[in-house]
């Protein structure tokens, strides 16, 4: 590696204080530009025209180093008047390369900063001079970017004066790399983190897109053997989400309720046939074997791992508030939300659509119920939401 003293020129001068303003007012725009950017791109570009946001800074650039054969220097952020210059240049990082002398690829190599004080006169500049006086290019600093320890590139500076670049602008831009380095890795941490999370989320979707399936699949396996609950399970969901939404549950816990409430009384499957679509009233026998519904469909979600406690909001649709349901009698805060909240859906649904043993009873008679057993058998806040959303009305408009 090439010594603090091979890097520089020698030809420096003494701070001006000119030159010094030149500095800091980059520094200090730069600064503002790391605090603001979103991305790496937008972050690199935004450095480039904070920096060129002073006249005597004609151009910068920010390269970074491929590991190809040619070792070339990839352009990934530009700004300023002489932006033309780098705009197709060919540069190289590699020593045995005539592009390889430049000040960004000697820069990159011997990870120290280098500065050409006069491009007229360094022998080093010789293959752009012309290049450089035709956008009157006369000084150039190259600082490197490092992240993670490793240089992965540079930023190059380019002045219309001779001389632009002392020991104190060599210094305050080598700490812009650091500062452009260290912000870099960060978003190369949280675009990777963006990456996993999106390959998360098409996971997580593809399984959604898997449990609705299924579900449905039980949802219509438990209709074509009650022909007259047909719909009836997707009425149910249709109605609890709409409470669900209106209590300001969030989606994930609302997507649960639905699959719940698709295959609420999948435990019908248990009960013979002639029971389900029997047209008339059921004898005491026949109503304790429906009764078993509820647990039946427990036991047969159990086993299954769903993100939700979807066997167990099946099996506490028909439990009450104040103890009175089945098939564990259970009361108050025993009983979960999602389960409440189906109880009062099933209830409306019911009472509002056709049976086998009776014509449909209407909204207003359904809504009734619900207030009567409002605090009582139905929880007061689920209860209320569901008067709000239908009292007045004397149709549901389902959207299955």
């Amino acid at each position: 590696m090439n010594s603090n003293k091979e890097v520089l020129s020698s030809q420096q001068a003494a701070p001006s204080l000119e030159t010094l303003t030149w500095g800091l007012n980059a520094l200090m725009r730069s600064g503002d530009a790391l605090s603001k950017a979103i991305s790496s791109v937008e972050l690199m570009q935004a450095i480039c025209e904070a920096i060129t946001k002073q006249e005597n800074y004609l151009l910068a650039w920010i390269g970074f180093a491929n590991n190809d054969p040619e070792k070339a220097i990839e352009v990934m952020g530009l700004s300023g008047l002489a932006s033309a210059y780098a705009q197709d240049i060919t540069v190289s990082w590699s020593e045995d390369r005539p592009n390889g002398k430049g000040p960004i690829g000697r820069c990159i190599r011997s990870k120290q900063a280098c500065l050409i004080s006069d491009t007229e006169a360094d022998p080093n500049f010789e293959p752009w001079k012309l290049r450089a006086r035709k956008y009157g290019i006369r000084s150039v600093i190259a600082v490197p970017i490092i992240e993670s320890g490793e240089v992965i590139g540079a930023l190059g500076v380019y002045a219309s004066t001779i001389n632009a670049f002392t020991d104190l602008e060599v210094h305050i831009f080598a700490n812009l790399a650091a500062e452009l380095g260290f912000g870099l890795n960060v978003f190369e941490k949280q675009e990777a983190l963006n990456a996993q999370y999106q390959k998360q989320q098409i996971q997580d979707d593809k399984l959604r897109k898997s449990l609705t399936s299924t579900v449905e699949v039980m949802s219509k396996t438990m209709e074509l053997r009650d022909p007259y609950t047909s719909g009836h399970q997707k009425n149910v969901a249709t109605i609890a989400c709409a409470m669900a939404n209106q209590l300001g549950w969030d989606e994930d816990k609302i997507y649960g309720l639905r699959l719940a409430a698709m295959v609420h009384d999948i435990g019908k499957i248990a009960v013979p046939s002639e029971i389900l679509t029997k047209p008339s009233s059921l004898t005491e026998f026949e109503g304790k074997l429906l009764q078993e519904h509820p647990e039946n469909g427990f036991q047969l979600l159990k086993d299954i791992e769903f993100p939700w406690p979807i066997a167990e909001i099946v099996r506490q649709h028909h439990e009450r508030l104040d103890g009175s349901g089945y098939p564990k009698g259970l009361k108050g805060d025993q009983i979960l939300l999602e389960a409440q909240v189906i109880a009062v859906a099933d209830t409306i649904e019911a009472m509002y659509s056709h049976r086998p043993y009776r014509a449909g009873l209407g909204l207003p008679a359904a809504l009734k119920v619900i207030k009567e057993g409002l605090g009582i058998k139905y929880d007061a806040g689920i209860a209320k939401v569901a008067l709000d959303l239908f009292e007045g009305k004397e149709v549901i408009a389902f959207d299955n």
